[in-house]
């Protein structure tokens, strides 16, 4: 831990400066659970608004992440209102943990193949993540008829069972299963 004087007050952190992981949910979440609580354990160190807001923007790096700060930084500036502790944080979970959410889900849709599972567990597991991915219809069958078992995937072709609708496209899959 290191301790740098704001005004009045000592403001304890981390050394390093944390990098907002590039489409890793599991540690965004950790890294910003942890920023989270370092600036809860500091709060009475922040004397307004625009100083939270610069010690939370100030840290997030990276090509994308980091533009986004800057930007949002100069807006603020420009207009001489920064945002609250709830707001940036909705703000920062919209944009980034969300994200960081579907481009994980978006990882393993794309390797999640049926092999000896059930195929209802299959088809339920592959339609949540493709939820929380934000698969488009056509993407979404497309990778449900190439990740189900083979013998089914041949069945939809030779039984002229495909559809374009991914709900619809489910079922047939576990029709063929029975």
């Amino acid at each position: 831990m290191q301790c740098v004087a704001s005004g009045d007050a000592k403001i304890c952190r981390n050394a390093e400066t944390r990098k907002v992981p590039n489409g890793k949910a599991k540690r965004f979440a950790k890294w910003w659970i942890k920023l989270q609580i370092w600036v809860k354990a500091n709060w009475d160190a922040f004397a307004d608004n625009f100083e939270v807001a610069t010690a939370v923007l100030s840290r997030l790096k990276g090509p994308v992440v980091g533009r986004y700060a800057q930007v949002r930084m100069q807006e603020c500036y420009t207009a001489g209102v920064w945002p609250t502790r709830d707001n940036l944080k909705v703000e920062i979970e919209i944009y980034f943990k969300l994200q960081a959410e579907r481009d994980w889900a978006c990882q393993q849709i794309c390797s999640f193949k049926q092999g000896n599972m059930r195929t209802d567990d299959f088809v339920t597991r592959f339609l949540a993540l493709s939820i929380q991915g934000g698969l488009g219809n056509e993407h979404a069958v497309e990778l449900l008829e190439r990740n189900v078992n083979p013998h089914i995937a041949e069945q939809l072709y030779l039984q002229d069972m495909r559809n374009e609708n991914l709900s619809q496209a489910a079922e047939e899959v576990q029709k063929i299963a029975l």
